[in-house]
């Protein structure tokens, strides 16, 4: 056999031997001392043998008792192997169907049954018992085990089992290579601090390697962590490969901040922290009626996935009555989806088999698979529904972004190999052709309408923010529309995005200041120079009476901004409707006197003036003494008919 790694574990009722037979298969006592001062496994334990070829199988020993439930099925993760261990001198227990299912639910794809304690009876009561153990396992969970009658106490048959179970294993080594180039994931089952080392936690790599160094996620929190120590059965390593019981020192990360249940993947994982999952209900328990589901809707019930497990509410998934048929014609179904509302984030992955207990006892609800992870905007959870019932059964190499790209018509590029069929690839992006089309039409039609930002735009069409962006940008390119005043509009004149981060930052500047206008050196609210303001946003580099000056004369060379004497500045679209204000209701030839154009205006003397000129320089007015006669009105024939109101900003 070639050379592989592996982890497997050990399952059945209280008090069947399976410490001892542990024991007897590796050597080592996995249980702690106050576990054996009481005779009974509390949590997790965990031993490791070599199969005779130089190849190491990690062994967990998970408690038996119904009460430490929770911490057998943290042990069932990702397991290659589970040994049901059932007592001959006791047979079938509650436990040993409650541990069968929950492995079954886990995904555990093989198992071995081992009969333990056969020295204490005959063996003609023996085989009775394996014949009635094969029919009953493989009744309650579909699967053709191999049967192996050992005693621990005694040490019949160890051997015999060591070999079933490398034999089992057998085909272990051909999935190896596949596991090590996965991203690596880890669920960690136990947390402690060593001297010199630090915070060190322990679990089962999955999948992937891990390298003395690697940066890594550490999940829920989602914060960069960096490996300083690996260590595997006891010795130390610079690396190690899936599947494999390691301890992993971290550098700089508290004892406190990580706990069972915390997940260790890298950034490119697909690992989520997520408060809301859909799942698929998958294995029922079979002593449950149909009705299971529904009994349960908004019940609180318990969940555990990888080492995790906590509280969820439980509400089953109604399948959706077709629009045209009334809720009379067709009644309203359970389908075999559900979600789960948890009160915090916890780490997760698509496909991830998953149990559902009862609230406060060992019975197995349901076995399920996550297809969804993260709550859904409420008008597209029909549509997320309808497609998650179309999965297939076998979830093995379904990629979750197709479910991504189904539902929302775009998905990252990082996510797939290669664009799927009808899409295309933009930037970051790749987007269904028919939803592109739709889209850009949707797009187009709302800013005909009313002028919106793109982050106006990403809320109304429920879009992420970095494909609207896109898409803005494309139509741009088109020359079909353009940002103006922060926010896009139909056209193909200059559009202010081409404008460089400093002179899009000078521009608002001057916007802000309304009809007041804009002077390099004035002060504003609470008599504060707004250029040292100013100079904290700009890029370093940019100052007032150098980069800034420059700034505002070429934003008036592109007609962004009117320069008045002074200097001070004007934002080119609220000079022009201030220029149409004082123009309306004037015939060429009217005189205007200033103390009426003040009045239409709101400026005061100081800004009045300045206005003044610069109409008379545009062409607009002409001065006779104290009055200005029009030269000649705007083409527009809507004009502004009314004056400014005091400290009205446009």
């Amino acid at each position: 056999m070639s050379s592989y790694r592996t982890v497997i574990g050990l399952a059945g009722h209280v008090d069947h031997g399976k410490t001892l037979l542990i024991q007897a298969l590796t050597g080592i006592i996995t249980a702690r001392a106050h576990e054996q001062a009481i005779g009974m496994t509390q949590d997790l334990g965990f031993a490791h043998f070599d199969d005779g070829q130089g190849n190491t199988i990690g062994v967990i020993d998970v408690p038996g008792h119904e009460r430490y439930v929770r911490n057998m099925v943290a042990g069932l993760r990702s397991l290659d192997l589970v040994l049901l261990v059932i007592a001959a001198d006791e047979g079938w227990m509650p436990m040993t169907g409650d541990h069968l299912r929950l492995l079954k639910a886990m995904g555990v794809p093989r198992l071995l049954v081992c009969i333990n304690k056969c020295d204490l009876v005959n063996k003609e009561d023996l085989a009775l018992l394996e014949e009635a153990l094969l029919e009953r396992v493989m009744d309650e969970s579909g699967m053709v085990p191999d049967i192996v009658c050992v005693s621990a106490k005694t040490g019949e048959n160890i051997d015999a089992l060591h070999t079933a179970i490398v034999h089992q294993l057998a085909d272990v080594a051909d999935e190896q290579a596949a596991r090590e180039q996965q991203a690596p994931r880890l669920y960690v089952d136990r947390v402690f601090t060593a001297s010199g080392t630090g915070t060190v936690l322990t679990g089962t790599l999955q999948r992937g390697s891990l390298k003395v160094g690697d940066k890594l996620r550490l999940y829920p929190a989602n914060r960069e962590v960096q490996i300083r120590s690996l260590q595997a059965y006891h010795r130390a390593v610079d690396e190690i490969g899936a599947v494999c019981r390691v301890a992993v020192g971290l550098k700089k990360v508290p004892h406190k901040e990580v706990a069972r249940g915390h997940c260790l993947a890298s950034a490119a994982g697909d690992c989520q922290a997520v408060s809301h999952l859909i799942v698929r209900l998958e294995l029922a328990n079979p002593t449950l009626n149909n009705q299971a589901a529904p009994s349960l809707r908004n019940q609180e019930v318990e969940v555990a996935l990888g080492s995790w497990h906590g509280r969820a509410r439980f509400v089953p998934i109604k399948e959706v009555p077709i629009k045209e048929a009334s809720i009379k014609e067709m009644p309203i179904k359970e389908t075999r989806l559900a979600r789960l509302i948890f009160a915090s984030p916890i780490p997760c992955f698509f496909g991830q088999p998953l149990a559902i207990i009862r609230h406060g006892s060992s019975e197995l609800l349901h076995g399920a698979r996550i297809l969804w992870c993260g709550d859904i905007h409420p008008a597209k959870r029909k549509a997320l529904h309808a497609l998650l019932c179309e999965l297939p059964w076998d979830l093995a190499g379904l990629n979750p972004a197709t479910l991504q790209l189904g539902l929302d018509g775009y998905a990252l590029d990082s996510h797939f190999i290669e664009p799927p069929p009808a899409t295309v690839q933009d930037g970051d992006w790749i987007l269904s052709h028919a939803w592109l089309a739709d889209t850009r039409t949707a797009l187009l039609t709302i800013l005909a309408q009313q002028p919106m930002s793109a982050t106006e735009l990403a809320t109304r069409l429920h879009i992420v923010l970095p494909v609207v962006q896109q898409l803005l940008q494309r139509l741009k390119e088109e020359q079909q529309i353009r940002l103006h005043h922060e926010k896009w509009q139909p056209g193909s004149d200059e559009s202010e995005d081409e404008l460089g981060e400093e002179a899009r930052l000078v521009l608002k500047l001057v916007r802000d200041q309304g009809k007041e206008g804009y002077e390099p050196g004035k002060l504003g609210p609470g008599g504060v120079a707004i250029d040292p303001v100013l100079q904290l946003t700009l890029p370093q580099g940019l100052r007032p009476k150098g980069a800034l000056q420059k700034q505002l004369r070429n934003l008036a060379r592109l007609t962004y901004l009117v320069q008045l004497e002074g200097p001070i500045y004007y934002d080119a679209e609220l000079y022009d409707h201030m220029v149409r204000a004082v123009l309306a209701g004037q015939q060429v030839g009217d005189l205007i006197d200033m103390g009426k154009f003040k009045e239409i205006t709101g400026l005061s003397r100081k800004y009045a003036i300045p206005f003044c000129l610069r109409m008379e320089m545009d062409g607009w007015l002409r001065r006779e003494e104290n009055d200005r006669r029009v030269l000649r009105l705007p083409p527009c024939a809507q004009l502004a008919d009314k004056p400014f109101a005091e400290g009205e900003v446009v």
